[in-house]
């Protein structure tokens, strides 16, 4: 009995068909697992610091009590007295492979957490808008993007007397560790566009700023219109 066979032409057609289907395929899966990624790292470090921050509050008390630097851009802390902040509230509470002064031009000086993961929490002089990048060789480049490879949260426990009755600062307070929220009105939309130019589709110099709240009103996904390509 004769034995069947695939000729020459057949297999060259199946692999046709699979270097199409692959290429039509492939750059979707890795930008899925590229924005999976993402979302677990932002859940990771957002659980990671509101513990450290609950456990300090029972030997430092709330954290309304914490010591303030006073308001953007005029914070008057130096590294030293970051340093300080950092030693006294987060150390003994936070597990950080090292932490380094970072000059970023729009802020000064800087408080560098490098954490255990290879990513990097940046405390400016007035503390509360916290940045949070992936890879430690953007920060203070050109290659900084809000929203794709630097996210903002906040830590503003409580309001300073310049921000009381403004509405863009009406989400901002939180006792913890929070996602990013000033010019945010409380609505998904808001944190796609914002008032004052800093939501996560607004594309201004400060769009993307609110990336960080519409991922977690999103459920700590990243939505399928999102603005950046991972």
């Amino acid at each position: 009995m004769r034995k069947s066979a695939f000729t020459l032409a057949e297999v060259l057609i199946t692999l046709a068909i699979i270097g199409v289907v692959a290429a039509m395929t492939i750059p979707t899966l890795i930008q899925n697992y590229r924005k999976k990624v993402i979302e677990n790292k932002l859940v990771k470090v957002y659980s990671l610091m509101n513990q450290a921050i609950k456990l300090s509050t029972i030997e430092n008390g709330e954290t309304s009590t914490w010591k303030t630097f006073g308001i953007s851009p005029n914070g008057t802390a130096t590294y030293e007295d970051l340093l300080k902040w950092y030693e006294t509230y987060l150390a003994e509470y936070l597990k950080v492979e090292k932490v380094k002064k970072i000059f970023i031009s729009d802020e000064g000086d800087c408080l560098a957490l490098y954490l255990l993961d290879g990513t990097v929490l940046t405390f400016p002089p007035y503390i509360y808008d916290v940045r949070y990048y992936f890879d430690p060789k953007i920060i203070g480049t050109d290659s900084e993007q809000m929203g794709k490879n630097m996210f903002f949260f906040r830590f503003q426990p409580t309001l300073f007397k310049e921000m009381e009755n403004r509405d863009e600062f009406k989400y901002v307070t939180n006792p913890g560790f929070a996602t990013y929220a000033y010019g945010w009105d409380g609505t998904i939309e808001g944190a796609k566009h914002s008032a004052v130019g800093n939501g996560c589709y607004d594309s201004k110099s400060e769009g993307g700023a609110l990336c960080t709240k519409l991922i977690e009103l999103n459920g700590w996904k990243i939505p399928e219109d999102y603005p950046f390509i991972f």
